[in-house]
Parts: C-alpha cells; sequence; structure tokens
C-alpha cells in the first residue's frame, strides 16, 4: 500500500484557511508591528511592508501551498519530486524559519527574564561578563 493514500487530510477549508492564516500572520506581526509602525514613522513603514508582501511574500506562498497539495509531501520531498536539485531549497526552508523563531523566542524570554528579576528587587551587574 503506498504511503500516499495513508496520509491524513484537513477536515475542512476552514480548518486549513485559519491553520494557513496563523502560521502566515504569526506572533511577530500580531505583538510588534502597531508598535514599529508608529515609532518608525507610521505609515512610511506600511509602504515597503505592503510592497513587500505583494511582490514576494504572497506568490512564495501561493508557490509553496500549491507544491504542498500536488505532491502530499513535506517540503524537502516535494521540492524533490519536483527536481532533484531543489531538494536544498526544501531543506532550506524549514531551517531558515526555525532559527527565526528560535532567535526571536530568545530575545522573548531574555526579556521577560530581565524583567522578572528586576520585579524581584535583583540588581545586575552594569558590567559586561564577555
Amino acid at each position: 500500500m503506498s504511503d500516499q493514500n495513508d496520509r491524513a487530510v484537513w477536515g475542512s477549508k476552514f480548518g486549513f484557511l485559519m491553520a494557513a492564516i496563523g502560521s502566515a500572520v504569526g506572533l511577530g506581526n500580531i505583538w510588534r508591528f502597531s508598535y514599529v509602525a508608529y515609532d518608525n514613522g507610521g505609515a512610511a513603514f506600511m509602504i515597503p511592508y505592503l510592497v513587500a508582501i505583494l511582490v514576494a511574500g504572497i506568490p512564495i506562498l501561493i508557490v509553496e501551498y500549491g507544491l504542498g497539495h500536488k505532491e502530499r509531501g513535506s517540503a524537502p520531498l516535494s521540492f524533490y519530486r519536483g527536481s532533484k536539485k531543489w531538494e536544498g531549497i526544501g531543506w532550506w526552508m524549514p531551517t531558515i524559519a526555525t532559527i527565526g523563531i528560535n532567535l526571536f523566542y530568545a530575545v522573548v524570554f531574555a526579556v521577560h527574564h530581565v524583567l522578572l528579576r528586576s520585579f524581584m528587587g535583583c540588581k545586575y551587574r552594569s558590567v559586561l561578563l564577555w
């Protein structure tokens, strides 16, 4: 029996749509976007942001979803089935995304650590340790 017949599929189009929106928007856009836009000139920040979304973000998202839907596999497997030389792109995408998410949350955890220690009355040294 082929493993393609055993793969799980979305129960509804609405469920897929909500998962896609959640992964595309991300917490960084929700938490920081209004703050960064306000601090950096408001509407002037919106122009390059919208251009980047329209020129790169949406087309790449459509290609990625289309390829995944057609091949019914992970990113590396889908790109490999398209062309063997493209498999590296399939590995590059989740690797870079994982590194970016980890860096973002490392900063979030560090800020929370500093805030927690300051609320508890702990003082930090003013001299750098490295």
